[in-house]
């Protein structure tokens, strides 16, 4: 720096998804370090790939004092405009992920001190993959302790939203709790009070957060991923519906123990999607399946199914989503996220495009069949009705159209797309009863790919196409040696494109060497 090496100053770069606060932060430092007689920098690169956008700040802070005189005033110091690898001091990310592109960016050294939340803001690419597309935590959490010198951590995210502040407030707070910039507590806490916004809630969170970074510092803790897988239900020994305790006491009497939980998880589903007889066909027809499974084999077969069976047989129809837009929970959920008070008036703009087959799904069932085949109608929609809604769902024609949509659950059973998606799941039964005989991996394996299907919309169309490709590779080869092998191997790949061609392709490549 101005050819004097002596001169270092203090390195920081801060990766901030969009929202999270990352510009207050940034001006919270430079006005701390010039409080103090610091000569502060702050520079940033915007980016709006993954998420809301990820904007890398860095900052680089000089003691006056340090700096050489020239006419008796001191001399301006040249810094850089960016981070440079292996070469910064502290580096601040407000999620897991950003510390993992600060590593990839070589921003980490022995020389760092990382403070990241182990809070999760999911990327596009891990929300656009069919299978488990979330990226694993637990290996950045084991690099940062590697590679840095020190590594502080925690979901600082949870304790902003605790004291109804930003995690900005919290991160500024385990910078304090750090150690790593020559401020007592009290410096950071004046920053907050002079920044004259939100102070009490910001210092509530600062303080939590310094407390918590401190006690980090002690007493190490074990890094505890944010995102848990959702976990089945344990069947009860009573419930307080009487038709749900008829399913309960039946899948306790006629099922083996190690699928309870499963099959209970599925019959509250089912019964909640659509009612307790149609929770009632469901038992019928796994039922069907027990009787060719094998109890040496643990029931996967039984397992498999009943947990895709679920999902085929209480699909994303226009009764559900409308269902799902009117529900007490959502209501409870919008008042959280944007912190209303009870008894404010909050109003919900939805985004809707109901396309062609969804419209088609709805009709009686040899009307939709009829429409589904006729050109005439199909360019009729794209020309008249193929756009974005915009509803504003809590206005009340709005609300009661919804609610009045959401509970047509009778009207379900005769629409074409009932007809439609219990036709697949019949076809789908039938390739599992037929192959078990012979491959009861495979068998387990067809089971599986029912969980390409889901959502709605051009979502659904690839799974679903997917779905199809897949069931009929295994029904084409269910005879040839370690078909199940490749079967496996699709089914991952599956999982991982997202595109139905790149699927396809595959499929063709090993066909070829069957």
């Amino acid at each position: 720096m101005n050819g004097n090496p002596s001169i270092q100053p203090i390195k920081i770069a801060l990766l901030a998804v969009g929202g999270d606060g990352g510009s207050v932060l940034t001006n919270w430092i430079i006005a701390l370090a010039e409080a103090n007689d610091y000569w502060a920098q702050s520079t940033s690169i915007a980016g709006v790939a993954q998420r809301t956008g990820a904007t890398v700040y860095y900052l680089e802070l000089v003691n006056k004092k340090t700096l050489p005189l020239e006419h008796g005033k001191v001399q301006t110091p040249v810094l850089a405009q960016m981070p440079a690898p292996f070469d910064v001091d502290i580096v601040m990310a407000t999620e897991i992920m950003e510390a993992g592109r600060a590593l990839a960016r070589n921003f980490i050294s022995k020389k760092t001190t990382v403070i990241y939340s182990t809070n999760r803001n999911l990327a596009i690419r891990e929300k656009e993959i069919p299978g488990d597309g979330i990226h694993d935590g637990k290996s950045i959490n084991a690099l940062v302790e590697k590679y840095a010198q020190q590594s502080l951590y925690g979901n600082l995210k949870i304790i902003a939203e605790k004291n109804k502040s930003v995690i900005s407030a919290s991160m500024f707070g385990a910078l304090a709790a750090s150690g790593t910039l020559p401020f007592d507590k009290k410096a950071f806490i004046t920053t907050i009070e002079k920044g004259g916004i939100a102070v009490s809630s910001s210092t509530a969170a600062f303080n939590e957060s310094y407390d918590y970074i401190k006690q980090l510092k002690l007493q190490a803790e074990k890094y505890t991923p944010t995102l848990k897988k959702s976990s089945l239900l344990s069947l009860p020994e009573e419930v307080s519906s009487v038709k749900l305790q008829k399913l309960v006491d039946r899948i306790r009497n006629e099922f083996p123990p190690v699928l309870h939980p499963v099959l209970y998880t599925g019959v509250v589903h089912l019964s909640d999607w659509q009612n307790t007889h149609w929770a009632t066909v469901y038992l019928d027809k796994l039922d069907t399946i027990l009787q060719k499974d094998w109890a040496d084999e643990a029931f996967t077969l039984t397992r498999a199914v009943a947990q895709n069976l679920a999902i085929g047989m209480s699909y994303d129809d226009l009764i559900f989503v409308a269902d799902q837009k009117t529900r007490a929970e959502r209501t409870q959920e919008v008042y959280q996220q944007i912190e209303a008070k009870p008894g404010e008036i909050v109003h919900t703009l939805d985004y809707l495009h109901p396309s062609f087959d969804e419209f088609v799904g709805f009709l009686p069932r040899r009307m939709g069949l009829k429409i589904a085949r006729s050109k005439k109608w199909k360019s009729f929609f794209d020309r008249r009705l193929d756009r974005d809604r915009r509803m504003k769902s809590t206005g009340f024609f709005n609300f009661i159209l919804l609610y009045f949509l959401g509970g047509m659950k009778r009207w379900r059973m005769k629409t074409f797309r009932h007809f439609e998606e219990m036709g697949y799941v019949s076809q789908w039964l039938d390739q599992i009863s037929e192959i078990v005989s012979h491959n009861y991996l495979l068998a387990v394996q067809v089971a599986q790919s029912y969980r390409q299907k889901k959502g709605y919309g051009a979502t659904y169309r690839r799974g679903h196409s997917k779905f199809h490709a897949l069931c009929q590779f295994a029904l084409v080869h269910q005879h040839k040696p370690k078909v199940e092998v490749y079967m496996e191997h699709l089914l991952q790949c599956a999982l991982q494109e997202h595109e139905f061609l790149a699927l396809k392709k595959k499929i063709d490549e090993v066909s070829l060497l069957l």
